[in-house]
Formats: C-alpha cells, structure tokens, sequence
C-alpha cells in the first residue's frame, strides 16, 4: 500500500495536468505544441521519475532496516533529495541519448553504467557527478546481471502498457483516464521498485556502504 499511495501521488497529479493541458489520456495522443511538449518532458523527467525513484529507494533503505515508514516520512526524505536526484538523472539521460546516436552500442553502455544513478543520488545527496561516478563503480563487474534486470523490466512495462492500450483504447473519457493513471502507476512502480532493489544487491555485492 505504502509503495502505490506515493507513486499514485506522483503520477496522478501529473498525468491531470497533462490531459488539462494537451487532452491527451495516458494512453492517447493529445493536440500539444513543441513547447507544451518540452514543458511536459521536462516535468515528467525532472520532477515526476526522479521523484518516484527518490521515494521508493528511500522506503526500500527504511524496509531493509526493519522499519516501518510512514508516507509523511518517505514523502520529506524523497522531496528534500529531489534537487540532487534530478540533476543526476537528466545529465546521465541527456549521455544516454547522445551515446544512441552514436551508434547504439555507447548508448546501451551507458544505460548500464548509469542504471541506479537515481538511487545513488538520493541516497547519498552530494552531487549529480558523485551519483555518476557510484553508479559506475556499482555496475562496474555487474554489466550481464545490470543488463538482464534493465531488459526484463523494459519488456514487463512494455507489456503491461500494451495490455492497457489494448483494454481502454485512446478515446478519452472518465474510464480511460482512471484506468491509463492506474497503468502508469504501476508501470513506473515497478521501475522504480526494481531499480531500487538492484541498487542495494549492487551495494552488497560491491560490499560497500548502503
């Protein structure tokens, strides 16, 4: 309950303001222009995923400690990191798609690489280059298991999006939009989820701190 609560509150708010905006549903195509397009862009990729994945890898840390975190707690720890765990997730997005465009093969490097950025970030809280360079230290040796997890999880959410397209098609009414902010929910849940678990096997196969 505690993991849907925070990303539903996360994703829900936004996933309005996008159908406010452009009257597009999860799952439809809206009438945006390039700019309402890159103002949504750059929300989704500098508020809504780093917040998500700031949340769940700081419940996560409070779970394996044995305790039982409150939303309200979860809820200060994600947004007091959300500077940090922005940057960091934009700079290594922003390599990503460069690395792709040459060529494919640096940019599925660099996915690897950077597959726990996010988590390094808020957790720890320097600084978007110290969350590069512990992402890479962590999937240094690790490259097929970091790999397997980042493709299993891609296929899953693909799946689970198209099961959902299929189900409400594009049209937008009250059901489609319910159903399409249910199916992003869990789609970026079990991102986030996933990723926030491999970070912390990565920090104990590396032997490090947590």
């Amino acid at each position: 309950m505690l993991f849907a609560v925070l990303a539903l509150g996360v994703v829900a708010p936004y996933e309005l303001i996008v159908l406010a905006a452009t009257g597009a549903t999860p799952f439809g195509q809206g009438s945006e222009s390039v700019s309402a397009f890159l103002i949504l862009a750059l929300i989704d990729s500098a508020i809504v995923g780093p917040l998500i994945s700031a949340l769940y890898v700081h419940a996560v840390r409070r779970i394996g400690a044995g305790e039982r975190p409150t939303i309200g707690q979860v809820a200060l720890q994600g947004v007091r990191v959300l500077p940090t765990v922005a940057a960091a997730e934009i700079i290594a997005s922003l390599g990503i798609a460069a690395g792709f465009l040459a060529l494919v093969i640096p940019g599925v490097f660099l996915l690897v690489r950077w597959a726990v950025v996010a988590q390094a970030a808020a957790i720890d809280n320097d600084n978007w280059v110290e969350a590069l360079k512990r992402s890479w230290s962590l999937t240094s040796g690790n490259w097929l298991h970091v790999f397997g997890l980042l493709l299993l999880t891609g296929l899953t959410v693909a799946l689970v999006r198209g099961v959902g397209l299929s189900a409400t098609g594009t049209h937008i009414n009250a059901l489609t939009v319910v159903v399409g902010i249910l199916i992003d929910t869990i789609a970026r849940s079990f991102v986030a989820l996933s990723t926030a678990v491999l970070f912390f096997d990565l920090v104990a196969r590396k032997g490090a701190r947590p």
